[in-house]
């Protein structure tokens, strides 16, 4: 059945058939989840095979290419597939939506699919398309693009995405980038404020939350499933607890839940605590047909629990399911946002969606410009003492672990960092962990110095711990522990100020302290210091994960507490 466009939809189609026709180098549709990206690109393609061109669109998603060339069929238009997981090799059709690993494939081994004279193409998710020459977009790309300069034939490239950054908010746009330009923008909180998306609703869980702190980042940039999975292990009965409070969520009159498990493994223990009836497992491995087949289950309601491991992020539409629950911490703030956006497509009587957090991503994603993100972390109690750093610029309180103030001065993200990077080249101040300047594009990290240094920490075991108190002259408390450890002592030093307090309570006393609210108020007061030391049981870390600095010394990165 055609689907008649929403004006939105039509106004981005022409701006894109508009500035296709005008320029010459990539450009982007940043087209948020819900947003129709679908029904937008059959529109597109339509005018292509009408007037007799040519055109590819690339999907990573098996289950992605089949829903976006139905809809093309649906809107009217004929199509081939190009997908190996899919069975399909079709060169014939004007209109050709495949796989970029086929498609490359069939180029490196000279197919017929190499020497097809496409006029655009079209990658949906494109903030997986990467600068490297090497890569397997950049090969597809220069394959047509150079067949298209040698026949002195119009050759363009799409990309779409809801998310048009990698990792910490890094833009895939700009002068520097693959894209160049952002010419169609629709945001999911212009959809949510419109009606065309449901609002999340962003929970606390009554049950306790996996402590991820500790686990570390491996050289592709993902967290350690090694790491995650002993994270897991060591609280075994946690997952069980976590799966009895969302069936509590979901009978409480929702719909059902997608649930995020941390490793395969983990996905596994989630199904043993969940109704057999109900649920479904969907990983990697899972055959296309049998995928089709439990989403179908999951859409008629039959299924109310899909659990799997980042393997429901694009490409799913169950619009009935409304909670979204996160048991694995995820780096990027893509994935985090496209997880949230599966459960906020409009269906019949949902008002919400509620999003419930066991991993700390809402913190970890929380110095960025995300509307959506910055409004869950707004305090629901304005005496809550977690929101304890005043900002300097625009007096919003703001959490000990904030690195960026989420004030909105003037409708506006406040610039005020507390943790920054400033950019050699501009100066302007950027968020800790960003790669390249907000403001001029400059590197702000080596890559490769930074994978040196990730392979030289480890954990040490803590054999005990010693905590005291100075007052030097200039009248300043500094606080002083040594951690005796199985390979050389590790100290820890903080210098107690006003302007210093905040992250003393933050990376000390909320971590060693049974109720750190109690002391808040008397960090300044070394009595009170000093009875929180001397006359108040402190938790000691059971492992430290420390790093050799320059003069063989054990530098602190992080504690690791087993017991409760």
């Amino acid at each position: 059945m055609i689907k008649s466009l929403r004006p939105y939809q039509q106004e981005a189609v022409n701006a894109l058939r508009a500035r296709l026709k005008m320029v010459t180098h990539p450009i982007v549709a940043n087209m948020s989840v819900g947003s129709g990206k679908s029904v937008c690109i059959a529109e597109l393609l339509l005018i292509i095979e009408r007037a007799g061109w040519r055109a590819l669109c690339l999907t990573m998603n098996s289950t992605l290419i089949s829903q976006n060339a139905q809809t093309y069929r649906d809107q009217g238009g004929t199509c081939g597939i190009y997908c190996a997981g899919l069975g399909e090799k079709n060169t014939d059709a004007n209109i050709i939506f495949g796989s970029p690993h086929s498609v490359a494939q069939g180029i490196k081994n000279r197919k017929r699919i190499k020497s097809v004279k496409f006029n655009l193409i079209i990658i949906d998710e494109c903030h997986g398309v990467s600068l490297n020459p090497e890569s397997m977009y950049q090969r597809i790309f220069n394959n047509y693009g150079f067949h298209a300069q040698q026949d002195k034939r119009s050759f363009r490239i799409l990309g779409l995405t809801g998310t048009p950054y990698r990792n910490k908010a890094e833009s895939i746009i700009g002068e520097h980038q693959f894209f160049k330009e952002e010419a169609v923008t629709i945001q999911m909180p212009w959809l949510i404020e419109n009606g065309y998306l449901v609002k999340p609703v962003f929970e606390k869980p009554t049950t306790e939350s996996f402590d991820m702190s500790s686990v570390r980042v491996d050289s592709t940039g993902k967290f350690n499933h090694k790491e995650l999975q002993a994270v897991i292990d060591y609280k075994d009965r946690l997952t069980g607890e976590i799966m009895r409070e969302i069936i509590t969520v979901v009978n409480a009159g929702r719909a059902g839940a997608f649930i995020f498990a941390s490793t395969l493994k983990h996905a596994a223990e989630c199904m043993r605590s969940l109704p057999i009836s109900e649920s479904a497992l969907i990983t990697g491995n899972t055959p296309h047909d049998e995928r089709k087949r439990i989403l179908d289950a999951a859409r008629a309601g039959d299924i109310r629990y899909l659990v799997n491991v980042a393997t429901l992020l694009v490409g799913v539409d169950v619009p009935n399911f409304d909670v979204c629950a996160w048991l694995r911490p995820t780096e990027s703030l893509t994935l985090f946002t496209q997880g949230i956006g599966r459960v906020l497509r409009l269906s019949d009587g949902k008002k919400d969606a509620i999003v419930l957090d066991y991993c700390g991503n809402l913190e970890r994603h929380g110095d960025i410009d995300d509307p959506i993100i910055n409004e869950a972390l707004e305090p629901k109690d304005e005496e809550d003492p977690d929101y304890c750093i005043k900002c300097y610029q625009c007096n919003t309180m703001n959490k000990t672990t904030a690195r960026r103030c989420r004030g909105m001065p003037d409708d506006k993200r406040c610039d005020y960092y507390f943790e920054f990077k400033a950019c050699s080249s501009c100066a302007v101040q950027n968020d800790i962990t960003s790669r390249v300047c907000r403001a001029c594009d400059a590197e702000l990290i080596d890559p490769n110095a930074k994978l040196t240094l990730k392979t030289e920490r480890f954990a040490v075991d803590v054999i005990r711990a010693e905590y005291w108190l100075n007052i030097p002259g200039y009248g300043n408390q500094v606080f002083n522990a040594r951690y005796i450890t199985n390979n050389k002592p590790v100290f820890e030093s903080y210098v107690i100020t006003e302007r210093s307090k905040n992250i003393f309570y933050a990376r000390f006393i909320r971590q060693h302290t049974a109720k750190p609210s109690d002391w808040y108020e008397h960090i300044m007061d070394s009595d009170k210091m000093k009875e929180m030391i001397y006359q108040n049981p402190l938790k000691t870390p059971n492992q430290l994960i420390v790093q050799p600095d320059e003069y063989g010394r054990l530098k602190l990165i992080s504690k690791v507490f087993y017991s409760e």
